[in-house]
């Protein structure tokens, strides 16, 4: 992976995900609760999805991290981790937040051991599928044009934030699990301690 403006994925590929995979929440306290959906494959190339949950305060710290199956999904079930034990597989998703505890802005410098496999069934995999949710979240902070947000109680602004949302695009594209309530926040609205 080629290392680009600290991002260890390419800018396009942050992108699509962000555009297309990403789904932020406004947290009452502060801060945004975000849903990264990653669409995988089995070494028998049966298809499945996970979704990595990602909380971060207004500070800019994460405060949660979880993975899991997403809701129906049946073909995790297929994976040779899983096959074998599954308990502790779904352990490992649930409660192995990385970076739980640090700013988010230490995802530009965490450089763990990956492997771009389709699965999570080895920590290197696993340990991939986290970088790109962490990452991929954070370039979603840092260039919002067209992430996706769940309408909801939105976060204090700062004093400036009424003339720059006033020039804000319009939202371009919700994420592909539901249209309903998604709107696009003006730049101003995130927190300036994430960067």
């Amino acid at each position: 992976m080629s290392v680009d403006n600290g991002y260890t994925f390419a800018l396009r590929a942050l992108r699509r995900w962000r555009d297309e995979q990403l789904t932020l929440t406004p947290r009452e306290a502060g801060g945004w609760r975000a849903r990264f959906h990653f669409d995988g494959s089995t070494c028998g190339n049966v298809a499945f999805v996970l979704h990595y949950d990602i909380e971060v305060d207004g500070g800019g710290t994460i405060v949660g991290m979880r993975a899991a199956a997403a809701p129906g999904d049946e073909g995790h079930q297929s994976l040779c981790r899983h096959r074998e034990d599954a308990a502790s597989l779904r352990e490992e998703l649930a409660t192995a937040g990385p970076l739980r505890g640090r700013p988010l802005a230490d995802v530009l410098s965490w450089r763990p051991a990956t492997s771009p496999a389709g699965c999570v069934c080895t920590a290197p995999a696993r340990a991939h599928k986290w970088l790109a949710a962490l990452q991929t979240l954070h370039f979603a902070l840092h260039a919002p044009a067209a992430v996706s947000v769940v309408a909801g109680t939105a976060g204090p602004r700062p004093p400036d934030a009424a003339a720059a949302a006033a020039s804000s695009p319009t939202p371009t594209r919700a994420t592909p699990s539901s249209n309903a309530g998604i709107v696009t926040p003006p730049s101003s609205a995130l927190p300036s301690a994430l960067s």
